[in-house]
């Protein structure tokens, strides 16, 4: 397993609804395509994806910084103009803290 990022796109104030649609249809193209919402072939695991009615967010498994860059990249020249998009390393919580939590029994 490599870093896990949380990646949040929340829709856009004032996008039309055409620019979401073609949004989503190169989107869906690239997952058919690669198996993530960035076309990489390698180097970013799609895990999974939840929507909401603003947006949503996915979660992935980056092994490899540089198909993380160019997942990124496919993202802001393909979907800038109708999503905020912004990703976020997270850590397991649970195991960071575990001794602490052990040692206050």
């Amino acid at each position: 397993m490599g870093q896990m990022y949380l990646q949040k796109f929340v829709y856009r104030d004032g996008a039309a609804k055409a620019e979401i649609d073609e949004a989503w249809a190169t989107a869906f193209k690239a997952f058919a395509r690669s198996g993530n919402w960035g076309g990489v072939d390698k180097g970013v695991s799609h895990q999974q994806t939840y929507g909401t009615g603003w947006g949503g967010y996915v979660l992935l498994d980056v092994d490899d910084p540089d198909a993380f860059g160019a997942y990124q990249a496919f993202h802001l020249q393909n979907f800038a103009h109708a999503v905020q998009i912004t990703w976020e390393p997270l850590f397991d919580m649970d195991r960071a803290f575990a001794d602490t939590i052990a040692n206050l029994r």
